[in-house]
C-alpha cells in the first residue's frame, strides 16, 4: 500500500528541483534551505524511492520517474 502522507513529504523536495539540472549535496542544501545531514537523510529516501538518481559525477538529477510523480501531484493540487 502507498503511503500518501510519505509521497507529498517526498515531492515537496522533489519539486524544488529542475529536470534539466544536477545538483551537489552543498547546492540541495541551499535549494531546500537544509544542513548537510539533513540533506543526505532526504536524498537517500528520495533514491530509494526513484524520485533522484545520482550520476557517475557524483551530483543528483530529478529521475523521470520523480518528475512524472512531481507533475501528477501538481495536477491533483490544481496548480
Amino acid at each position: 500500500m502507498v503511503d500518501i502522507k510519505k509521497v507529498e513529504a517526498l515531492v515537496k523536495f522533489a519539486e524544488k528541483l529542475s529536470p534539466d539540472s544536477s545538483y551537489t549535496v552543498d547546492d540541495l542544501s541551499r535549494v531546500w534551505g537544509l544542513g548537510i545531514d539533513e540533506v543526505k537523510k532526504i536524498l537517500r529516501k528520495l533514491r530509494r524511492e526513484g524520485f533522484v538518481k545520482r550520476t557517475r559525477r557524483g551530483r543528483y538529477k530529478l529521475s523521470l520517474a520523480g518528475l512524472v510523480i512531481v507533475e501528477l501531484f501538481k495536477k491533483v493540487r490544481g496548480r
